[in-house]
């Protein structure tokens, strides 16, 4: 055969498996938004299961079929920026949102304890981007801390290629031992303004609640006065401390936590300023989802897939010297 038609031979050989690359792509395009789906919850230590622990889950977001997210009305007014790039932004979106569950008092879709094998299954629910929520469970000497997280139903099967409307998590978790009666914790709490040239319009001053296990704990304003901060000694260990705020208009916010502080962070939404000329707009992005999820468009892997191919194939040709004469 010569170097002509091998190199043919090749080149179809390659267009076949373009072709069948292709097809296996586009089965993941589109999301069923109607889809009855599930959430499993496995929660354990080891090898220990953690039974009784409870959670609870929040739809955050409906999906469409493309993966775009579309916020909940119990969310809308939240005040959260809803988009993030990577797993920082999902922990801490997680955290700030759970604050406002708890300020608003927002009921969960769905809820769900684990039995002996330290398991939970959530039926019925739809798909989109859901909150999950464990309550502090106390076993055998132990609290167990199930970290808040957020995740997507469906998830994309890899291996197959398909989308998945059963999926089942592992919640990260903390645990300290039971300190007793005399066992007691401090928790502070600070707030920072992100408004560089709109401090005219801030608040003189925001109410911060402290939640134990969901409930209300204790209230208290924070102001210039005492810097914007708060320090609460003498709470009882073995709970989950949350603080809350009521976000001041215009403002969006986030809740993080370094050590025992939380920090409320409030950004400006850019407001109109007379005595600041007005900044050119960028360009505007497209409008595909910011979170990082999997509902993304598979239409340019295939094209760049046999872009690839394409250009191995000349290389293989060009090294052997080209079609013989």
């Amino acid at each position: 055969m010569t170097k002509a038609k091998r190199f043919l031979a090749l080149f179809l050989m390659l267009i076949i498996m373009f072709c069948f690359s292709a097809k296996a792509f586009a089965i993941s395009e589109k999301i069923d938004p109607e889809r009855e789906s599930s959430l499993e919850i496995i929660f354990r230590e080891g090898e220990k299961n953690l039974s009784g622990a409870e959670f609870s889950v929040y739809l955050i977001a409906n999906i469409d079929e493309k993966g775009k997210f579309t916020v909940t009305e119990e969310f809308s007014g939240f005040n959260v920026n809803i988009t993030g790039i990577n797993d920082e932004a999902w922990r801490i979106l997680a955290m700030t949102l759970e604050s406002y569950i708890f300020e608003k008092g927002v009921a969960p879709t769905a809820k769900g304890i684990t039995d002996s094998d330290g398991i939970a299954v959530m039926e019925g629910l739809e798909p989109g981007l859901y909150l999950v929520i464990g309550t502090p469970l106390s076993l055998d000497g132990y609290t167990y801390f199930a970290e808040t997280a957020i995740i997507q139903i469906p998830v994309l099967d890899d291996e197959n290629n398909i989308w998945n409307y059963d999926v089942s998590i592992k919640p990260k978790h903390s645990s300290v031992p039971d300190g007793g009666a005399d066992s007691f914790v401090t928790r502070k709490v600070l707030k920072i303004w992100e408004d560089k040239g709109y401090e005219s319009i801030r608040p003189k001053e925001i109410t911060v609640r402290l939640f134990c296990d969901g409930d209300l704990y204790d209230t208290v304003v924070l102001s210039e006065k005492n810097n914007w901060r708060h320090t609460w000694e003498n709470l009882e260990e073995g709970h989950k401390w949350i603080v809350t705020e009521k976000v001041p208009e215009g403002y969006t916010a986030r809740i993080t936590k370094e050590g025992i502080t939380f920090i409320i962070e409030n950004s400006i939404e850019k407001p109109e300023n007379p005595d600041k000329p007005d900044k050119p707009k960028p360009p505007e992005e497209p409008d595909d989802p910011k979170l990082p999820q999997t509902g993304q468009l598979w239409w340019p892997v295939p094209v760049l897939f046999g872009a690839g191919i394409f250009f191995i194939a000349a290389g293989i040709f060009r090294r052997r010297g080209g079609y013989e004469k």
